[in-house]
Order: C-alpha cells, then structure tokens, then sequence
C-alpha cells in the first residue's frame, strides 16, 4: 500500500491511497468469494456461479466490498502513522479499481494551534462600586414586576405604555376587510402589536371616544390582500387601564420570601454585587481571551463550526419546546429558514470553535489536568441540579448508552475553566 498526504485549507487533509498486485488481488478474491456464497447469477445455482462470472455480474458490489475493506484496513493506520486527529467523516470519496485501486478522499483533522502570548497580558478590568440608585432601580424593578392593571381615573387621555380596551374595524377602499375586525382587543401602547403608527394615534383618546386611524400596510405583510396598501380603521375606546405599582412595605417584602423592607435591602444588595462582580470578571475574561485569539493561528475545520451550529440550533429548539413553540412554527414566524439561522449562528460559532482550541492548547502547554475529584465534584453538581445524586445520574446515563459522552464533555468544560483561570491568574 502506497499513500500521499495534501494539506488542504481549514485544517484539511486530501488522502491518496493504492493498492496493487498480490495485495488487492487476495482481497478481491476474498470478496469474490464471500458474495458468490449469497450472490443470484443467471443459469447458475446460488453459490455454485464460478468466480469470473461472480465478478461480472456483480461488479459495483464487489468494488464497494473491497473498497470498505480496504479503507477499514488502512484508514486508521495512515492517521496514526502521520500523526493526524480526524474531527469528521470520510468526504468526496472517489475510487478507481482496475489491476490497481486508488481511493481518494478528505477529511478535516485536528487543527494546528499556534499561542500568541497569554500570560502576562495587560487587559482593562472594570471596578464595580455599589451605590444607592443601583439598589432603588432594583428595587424598582421588583415594584414594577408585580404591577397591575387598573381603571385610568376618569376623563384621564391615552398615553404610550397604557393598555386601552379597543374595538376596531378596518377598511380598505371602503371595504371591511377579513380579520380586521374587533369588539374588545388589549393593547398596550407603544408595544408595536400594531402596524404604521397605529398606536400613535391613539394616544389622547378618552373612554367612549370613537374616531378614525389612517394606516399602510408594510409591502412585506404576511396577508399578501393587504401588503403595501393604505388603510383606515373605525376606532371606540372601551376602557383605558394603567399599571400600578405596589408600596414599598414590609408586607410586600415579606410576600417577595424576605422578613422585611431591611432585610430586602441587604440581600437584594448583596445580590447585585455579586451579580455585577460577575458580570466584570467575565468582561475582563473576554477581554483577556479575545486578546490571546487575535494573536493566535488556527485554521479553524468547517466540521467543527458545522457541529456547533448544530447543537446551538438543537438547544433553540429544545428552548422553544419547553415554551410551547416548535421550531417550525418559529421559523415561519420569523420568516427565517434553518439555512438562513445557520448562516447567522455560523460566525459565532466560529469564534467559540476557535476560541475552545485555543483554550485546550493553554491547557496542554500548561500541563493542566482534571483530577478524578475535580470530575465527581462538578458531576454531583449536575445531578443534584436534576435532584439526583451522582450514582443515580450515571446510571441513567450508562441506561440510555450516553455515560461516555456525559464524562467526557464535563471533563472538557472543567478544563477549559482551569485554563480561563490560569489565563486570568497571570494576566498583569
């Protein structure tokens, strides 16, 4: 067996293999062989045809027989006598057989990282002071979370952010049209439900005001009757609500799990610390990080971005099962398609391939290890956020064959965490 390496662009590599003389001649006898036991040719009984007219009935079979031999014999050996990872499957296989084979075919390997330099580095870190506004906006934003709807004082006129009870009719030309009509809608002014500005108009009205509302249809409506066509709408206000916030007391801190407005305080406090100091480390992080990618070369494998648009299409949605939504319907309500997502999630996974093979080289430049402890630990953490223990976890896992997977992929977050750390640990 001969074989030759081409280097392709995007960590790809075109592989060249022949086979000839006694070698092949022994595998396609062995092949002949085994499909002459099973193989139906005219005028002869099952298994007894003689191997010439074996192989001239059934060529195409024999071929890819001993293709699959053959590249199941020497794929492996030719990846690790050149010392090549395979990140994908076999591609644009291409084979010739005569008194010689040749096969041809690429596929994308583990890529060649070259660091830029990441200790030592010089980033900007935020300093995050804790003040007064940032706790009563907070605070505010609670109030506001548990506001409800209320009847306008009497007399009071339509303003953007309330909710108006509206009938309506629409017409165009004179005509009522399909679906334009209501008796009682909600709408909330200044949430854009409503074409043009529509919503606009109504501001000023006044409970029991009846008026008309002029409008144009977008050229891109979803109703192609109405697309790009002006439109005028009879309008009655039915009722006109506004949101009231709660009183800051300690009733209602108590409702929110808190013993008081003082003890909310503090721990809402505490929370925005927390939160915030987060927020900076991570900002200073993908600042760090960013810096190390500019300097760092990596062809990044189109399998490998491929995979990753996958799987962040898939969490999508797995996300939009959990809210009622299929992702068809998604997509027809976006007016998006899977290719076009792809197409937008591409750059983005993009950088999260590149910059996870960046951080798998820090870590192996750096001699960085998870240790059994470390891999249990951050595994107990999982099951019990599924309310398991560890034991009953894998289990479950090893039950549905997706054990090895669950380890390997906790394993190489871990890891990528220490080498965030180490990263973080020696920047200036």
């Amino acid at each position: 067996m001969k074989h030759e390496i081409k280097r392709l662009e995007n960590s790809a590599v075109e592989v060249t293999i022949e086979v000839a003389g006694e070698e092949l001649a022994a595998v396609k006898k062995a092949v002949v062989a085994e499909v002459a036991k099973k193989a139906e040719v005219p005028g002869f009984r099952k298994g007894k045809a003689p191997a010439d007219r074996v192989e001239k009935e059934h060529a195409a079979l024999i071929e890819q027989e001993v293709t699959d031999k053959l590249m199941h014999k020497y794929y492996g050996e030719i990846m690790e006598k050149e010392n090549l990872e395979p990140v994908s499957f076999i591609n644009n296989l291409a084979v010739e057989m005569n008194d010689t084979f040749k096969a041809s075919f690429t596929v994308d390997i583990y890529p060649e990282v070259t660091l830029g330099e990441y200790k030592g580095l010089e980033v900007e870190k935020e300093t995050f002071t804790m003040s007064e506004d940032l706790l009563n906006n907070e605070i505010d934003m609670m109030l506001q979370s548990k506001a409800k709807l209320v009847d306008a004082p009497e007399g009071h006129a339509a303003a953007m952010e309330d909710t108006v009870d509206l009938a309506f009719e629409g017409f165009i030309d004179g005509v009522a049209f399909e679906g334009g009509k209501s008796e009682s809608h909600m709408l909330k002014l200044g949430s854009k439900m409503f074409i043009d500005n529509f919503e606009e108009q109504l501001v000023g009205y006044t409970v029991g005001q009846e008026g008309e509302i002029t409008v144009n249809f977008p050229e891109n409506y979803h109703q192609e009757s109405l697309a790009g066509k002006p439109a005028t709408f009879k309008v009655k206000i039915n009722a006109i609500k506004m949101m009231e916030k709660p009183e800051l007391t300690d009733e209602f801190a108590k409702e929110l799990g808190f013993e008081s407005v003082e003890d909310m305080k503090t721990k809402v406090s505490a929370e925005i610390v927390k939160r915030e100091e987060q927020r900076v480390e991570n900002e200073f992080v993908g600042k760090l990080i960013q810096k190390i990618s500019e300097a760092t070369k990596v062809e990044v494998p189109a399998s490998m971005i491929g995979r990753e648009i996958q799987q962040r299409m898939a969490e999508m949605e797995q996300q939009l099962s959990m809210q009622g939504i299929g992702f068809d319907m998604y997509l027809q309500m976006t007016g998006m398609t899977k290719e076009k997502m792809a197409e937008q999630i591409a750059p983005m996974a993009a950088n999260k391939v590149k910059v996870d093979l960046i951080l798998g080289a820090i870590a192996q430049a750096e001699n960085l290890n998870v240790s059994e402890e470390e891999l249990n630990e951050k595994m107990t953490e999982i099951a019990a956020m599924y309310g398991m223990d560890l034991e009953a976890l894998k289990a479950n896992l090893a039950k549905n064959g997706n054990l090895n997977n669950f380890v390997s992929t906790v394993r190489g977050e871990t890891m990528m965490k220490k080498a965030i750390e180490f990263v973080s640990r020696n920047a200036k």
